[in-house]
């Protein structure tokens, strides 16, 4: 009887946790930081590579989205939660988060400075 009794009381705990909560897709990716726009062009190309840390800066304080680029899926997720990305652009990192993949966007819960990028910026010279 008593088995019966924590066994129900185990499932019911279970049952009243909230969904967003059980449902939790956290992971670790590795990667860098960037601006949507600048990031969609590199996307395109065969070999993803960063753009420059100048450049990133300059779009993101002018208003664009901030984006976290996995090279290795050749995914591109928007950062929701992270107050110091642009101190964090130009670095390859190795970031713990929460993906929503059917937003594509992600939650950060950490940051790891792996090294610098190799930066190359994706726009075209004007001519």
């Amino acid at each position: 009887m008593g088995r019966v009794f924590l066994l129900s009381m185990a499932f019911t705990a279970f049952a009243v946790v909230p969904q967003s909560v059980r449902s939790e897709n956290v992971v670790t990716l590795n990667g860098w930081f960037s601006d949507k726009d600048c990031a969609a062009a590199k996307m395109q190309g065969e070999t993803i590579t960063p753009n420059g840390t100048a450049c990133v800066k300059k779009c993101l304080d002018g208003g664009a989205t901030p984006v976290f680029v996995d090279p290795k899926a050749r995914e591109m997720y928007e950062v929701k939660e992270h107050a110091a990305l642009k101190d964090d652009v130009g670095y390859y990192l190795e970031l713990t988060g929460v993906v929503d993949a059917k937003a594509k966007t992600i939650e950060v819960r950490s940051v790891k400075r792996l090294g610098d990028v190799v930066q190359m910026c994706a726009r075209p010279v004007k001519k």
